[in-house]
């Protein structure tokens, strides 16, 4: 059985490595030639492009970081869909949404193809020990066919129903891997404050109700190392929690605390911690606290000046202050019923910072508006 791999990262790497170690004979196909090179030290094949390895593979598997990249391997015009032989099994352990997965199913039948949504859980630790949870969504008797496969990457492998229902319980797992890590990056921090140390409370903490796995791996293999080089990046888990609410929006089901961490999560983003290990919410909400310490409410004051103007220039006001919200800088904004003009109240350091902010805002770029800033006594809540 000749098999093919399709994104040789963090994870798809020792996936792929694992199965050249069972004797497979396994295809490695990657963005950087440098993960490429990495695989064959280690008895894996390259050197066959993407539509060659949709010709000559039996089995083809993908595992890529995001939804946009897996629809274009799959879909795009140059894509496995289009060009894959007859009979080829399609196997994506990426984590995507429910929707693409069955789109990618249903013209991959069409195309005379079988196709499984099979996301993984583990993290990197697993990927490299071969000890994975596979959730696999498809047809049974495809499932059963591949199902050496699955055992070779992962030791935990569930079979739970028709293609997408993968992806769902991966989403649903994704959805307690974000609140975990930010109950336990909050609780790490919250220690810190109070003068107590982070390795006493793991101890006591580990053999109480508050064990996790989460807190448990993001203490001992970063917390404590104060190193946060990714193992899963905050980026990939923030997607992950998008996915957890676009589903839950189309479910008509509310997520009080999965919107909450999700909203920060983006703010950690945005503030450069995307491209560190998940558990760097921990060290995101260590930097936060001191700066919004030093931090001060200001409120602005957006007189109209020109009713026209003001109509006109409205969305790309909005656009702006929703900018300025995913950025940590805004705290409310509103508008005066009695048609005076509109009131934001900003976090910042000092009025000039706020003076530099507003200045970019597109309502006095063009002069819809006149603005006065005034430092706002607010009694001080949670601030997000």
């Amino acid at each position: 059985m000749k098999l093919a791999f399709v994104g040789l990262g963090n994870m798809g790497l020792p996936m792929a490595k694992n199965l050249v170690k069972a004797g497979y004979e396994v295809y490695g196909l990657n963005r950087s030639k440098g993960k490429e090179e990495a695989f064959a030290a280690e008895g894996g094949k390259i050197g066959l492009a993407l539509l060659e390895l949709a010709q000559q593979a039996d089995v083809l598997m993908t595992c890529l970081p995001m939804p946009a990249d897996v629809e274009h391997v799959y879909l795009g015009p140059d894509g496995i869909i289009r060009h894959g032989r007859r009979g080829l099994i399609l196997i994506d352990f990426s984590t995507v949404y429910p929707e693409l997965n069955r789109k990618i199913a249903a013209e991959a039948k069409e195309a005379g193809m079988a196709y499984l949504d099979a996301p993984v859980s583990g993290g990197t630790v697993g990927a490299e020990q071969g000890s994975l949870s596979v959730m696999v969504g498809g047809d049974q008797a495809v499932f059963e066919q591949v199902r050496p496969i699955f055992e070779v990457v992962g030791k935990n492998i569930f079979h739970v129903g028709e293609v997408g229902c993968g992806t769902i319980v991966k989403l649903l797992n994704q959805l307690m891997v974000g609140i975990h890590t930010e109950a336990a990056s909050e609780a790490m921090n919250l220690a810190d404050r109070m003068g107590l140390s982070k390795e006493d409370v793991h101890e006591i903490l580990s053999q109480s109700f508050a064990q996790s796995r989460i807190y448990d791996r993001h203490y001992t293999l970063f917390v404590k190392r104060e190193q946060f080089d990714p193992g899963f990046a905050l980026n990939l888990l923030h997607k992950d929690m998008s996915l957890v609410k676009q589903m839950a929006e189309t479910s008509g089901v509310q997520l009080p605390i999965g919107e909450i961490t999700e909203r920060l999560l983006r703010h950690a983003k945005l503030a450069g911690y995307g491209d560190k290990d998940m558990s760097s919410m921990y060290a995101y909400l260590r930097d936060q606290g001191s700066l919004l310490a030093e931090r001060k409410y200001y409120a602005v004051l957006l007189p109209i000046k020109d009713d026209e103007k003001s109509r006109i220039y409205r969305a790309q006001h909005l656009a702006f202050l929703e900018e300025q919200r995913n950025l940590g800088r805004l705290f409310a904004n509103g508008r005066f019923t009695d048609g005076w003009g509109g009131l934001v109240i900003y976090i910042a350091r000092s009025e000039d910072e706020v003076r530099s902010w507003v200045e970019q805002d597109p309502y006095i770029v063009e002069g819809a508006r006149g603005y006065e800033i005034h430092e706002w006594d607010l009694v001080k809540g949670h601030v997000y």
